[in-house]
């Protein structure tokens, strides 16, 4: 079976059918009327890929499942993710930029060094990439937690760490905000007109876990992705440009979509949308058509659900079956 997850394919209900105005996507409205549906509750795309290799849990671990992807190596140690983040007022209350700041590897060297003189009370800060952080923690952290695409444009208050050690760690958000709104690399970046690092987000607290294989392979650029199928155990290979690429059995991420939907950037996402319909959607379409491919699964998550759609071959040639527009699914 291909199964094609796709993070950001459903567009909030109340203004979907707005945001898909005039954009045509057959393929995608042949898959999703001839398949069989079947909707959950919403969580966020972490926790489905996490609960998908069958990592589950109330904090999950994606600190040291996520530096395992960045080609690191967490060994036993209890881990968090600790990304760079810009705070900005938006209706009178602090929010979460949906993009991180575009941080290069000399201003990520500065920062995180300066954390580490300053606040090594918490652990070791490690940078492998620019824009992603890490932090290993001195003791595993009783915490709960949410990923910053839980929260991005939202009153951040309500999504603050919460359990017995939470003090410490909301503690830590705001020291962060001192210490990095100060820092050059930060001045420098807002007389540029640049967006600054200005906090860090910590989240996905824990040591790695074990975790089995939904599929016999993993296509996806995302690094929780990755470390969740190396710790499983299966090839974990760069997403493909388009669907005809790699038809082969297996999970393909397709995450283009994720941040515009965080951001409601409706132009972003109708562009990307459009780029999945034509490299993705409608190859897909044909080769199940044509029997190359037997089986095809697609999950679409939104911040209101998961859809699961399953289509077999027989599936796909069933012309009663009317085509289900992107709006009506998300409704």
């Amino acid at each position: 079976m291909i199964h094609l997850a796709i993070p950001g394919l459903l567009w909030p209900a109340d203004s979907a059918s707005e945001a898909l105005r005039g954009l045509a996507l057959p393929a995608l409205a042949t898959l999703l009327g001839r398949g069989r549906r079947d909707r959950g509750t919403a969580v966020t795309p972490e926790r489905w890929l996490c609960e998908t290799f069958a990592v589950r849990g109330e904090e999950l671990p994606c600190g040291a499942l996520r530096l395992l992807g960045d080609s690191g190596a967490p060994g036993g140690d209890a881990w968090l993710c600790a990304d760079p983040v810009h705070l900005s007022i938006a209706r009178d209350t602090l929010v979460i930029d949906a993009q991180p700041p575009d941080l290069d590897e000399a201003e990520a060297t500065q920062l995180v060094a300066e954390l580490n003189a300053q606040l090594g009370d918490y652990g070791e800060f490690v940078a492998p990439r620019p824009r992603r952080w890490y932090l290993r923690a001195r003791t595993a952290p009783r915490i709960l937690t949410h990923p910053p695409s839980a929260i991005a444009g939202r009153t951040l208050e309500p999504f603050l760490p919460a359990g017995a050690d939470a003090l410490p760690w909301r503690r830590l958000i705001n020291e962060t905000q001192v210490l990095l709104h100060n820092h050059p690399v930060n001045a420098a970046r807002e007389a540029a007109g640049r967006p600054m690092a200005n906090s860090l987000w910590p989240w996905g607290a824990g040591t790695l876990p074990a975790a089995s294989a939904p599929a016999p392979r993993l296509f996806a650029d995302a690094p929780l992705a990755r470390g969740l199928a190396l710790r499983a155990g299966i090839e974990a290979a760069p997403l493909p440009a388009r669907f005809d690429a790699a038809a082969v059995p297996g999970l393909f991420l397709l995450d283009s979509l994720a941040a515009a939907a965080q951001s409601l950037d409706a132009g972003a996402w109708r562009a990307a949308l459009a780029e999945l319909e034509a490299r993705w959607f409608a190859p897909a379409l044909a080769a199940i058509k044509a029997r190359r491919v037997a089986s095809l699964r697609l999950t679409a998550l939104g911040d209101e659900g998961v859809v699961d759609v399953a289509l077999s071959a027989a599936d796909a040639w069933r012309f009663w079956r009317r085509p289900l527009s992107l709006a009506a699914l998300a409704a």
